[in-house]
């Protein structure tokens, strides 16, 4: 009996054990691969009415995944170089760099030196997650709003919202677009803390203080 006991936990080991290898995880959407690189152009608006302020910034935006590493614990790191530029004739100039990993079915990325969740897979409409959970900010739910949706010559994109609230004198808005076998695609937030009360206008046109930022591929 207890030799028949020890032949049936073997089976059940082995069987689990293949049932594990068996699982793949679908990590198209946020693809990371050496010298792999994407131009952005972006826009930048500053409004500070009161000071008479009304700022709008555009140029070019370039990020490259330089290299990769393993870190003291075995987890393989990605290295991006992030590069600005002003117009075409203009040479990029590195600004910073971030990193970005796969942790278990988690894709994070560090920006500025805070680390973002920025993707659970596999990814599915209506997922949630805390964005915030791998750093000291205040949690924050990450959600997938959209996923396999034709957008901009790519056959499947998904969108990351990350924050949505708005009032009449304020809105808030944070979404990321990520395109299967490109990665991110399309960055916005609006960010208005203050608006005037205009009956029947749209907020982002009664701004009195508030950023607007928007970054779309262009190659």
């Amino acid at each position: 009996m207890k030799k028949i006991l020890i032949v049936i936990l073997f089976l059940l080991g082995c069987r689990e054990k293949e049932n594990l290898q068996s699982i793949t995880i679908d990590f198209s959407y946020y693809p990371m691969n050496v010298n792999s690189e994407i131009v952005y152009a972006v826009e930048y608006i500053k409004i500070d009415a009161p000071i008479n302020l009304y700022d709008t910034q555009r140029y070019y935006l370039k990020e490259r995944i330089e290299s990769s590493y393993y870190d003291e614990t075995g987890n393989l790191i990605y290295r991006i170089e992030r590069y600005k530029r002003y117009d075409t004739n203009s040479v990029w100039q590195l600004t910073d760099v971030w990193f970005s990993q796969f942790y278990k079915n988690q894709a994070h990325k560090v920006e500025e030196n805070i680390r973002y969740v920025k993707l659970l897979f596999p990814a599915k409409k209506g997922l949630k997650w805390n964005g915030n959970a791998m750093n000291t900010l205040e949690p924050q739910t990450f959600v997938i709003d959209t996923i396999d949706r034709y957008w901009n010559g790519f056959d499947s994109t998904l969108v990351v919202v990350q924050q949505k609230k708005e009032t009449l004198i304020d809105k808030y808005l944070d979404y990321e677009r990520f395109a299967k076998h490109k990665g991110l695609v399309e960055k916005t937030y609006v960010h208005i803390s203050q608006a005037a009360v205009i009956p029947n206008l749209p907020i982002e046109q009664r701004i009195t203080r508030g950023e607007l930022y928007k970054q779309i591929i262009i190659e």
